[in-house]
């Protein structure tokens, strides 16, 4: 099979380079699959799971990413995030006691019009897609 460039970055770092067969992750039309000899895109990601090769194979790399930019052409898929984690790096109790308490904090926002609720609301789906990429690829 056909392979493409991918490169992965952050602010810090570059988080993944190399060639893969296909890279999959969620735009706002839901999960696509990017491969070579594709014609030009460019989208926003969605916070969601991102799999770097095939999703069965065990040498593939699954990830939960929390948002970002992909551009992809028939030669290279570029992303780029500032919230990325490999699924073996994701402190599942950290993100179990984020989810408690940013549940708590919202609660308490719905009486108080200061706090930015939707602020809140966007941690916690994250901390939650965290928890859901972590036990997804961890059986």
């Amino acid at each position: 099979m056909q392979t493409i460039h991918l490169t992965v970055t952050t602010p810090q770092q570059i988080f993944y380079e190399g060639d893969v067969e296909i890279v999959t992750l969620k735009t706002a039309i839901g999960y696509i699959g990017l491969q070579a000899n594709r014609t030009p895109m460019f989208s926003n990601i969605e916070v969601g799971h991102l799999v770097i090769g095939w999703e069965k194979d065990d040498s593939s790399i699954k990830c939960y990413i929390g948002g970002g930019l992909v551009y992809a052409d028939a030669e290279k898929i570029n992303i780029i995030t500032d919230d990325i984690i490999d699924v073996k790096n994701i402190d599942l109790q950290r993100a179990l006691r984020e989810k408690e308490i940013l549940l708590k904090e919202i609660e308490k926002a719905a009486h108080n019009q200061q706090v930015d609720r939707l602020k809140l609301e966007t941690k916690l789906k994250k901390a939650l897609l965290r928890i859901e990429t972590y036990n997804t690829y961890n059986k």
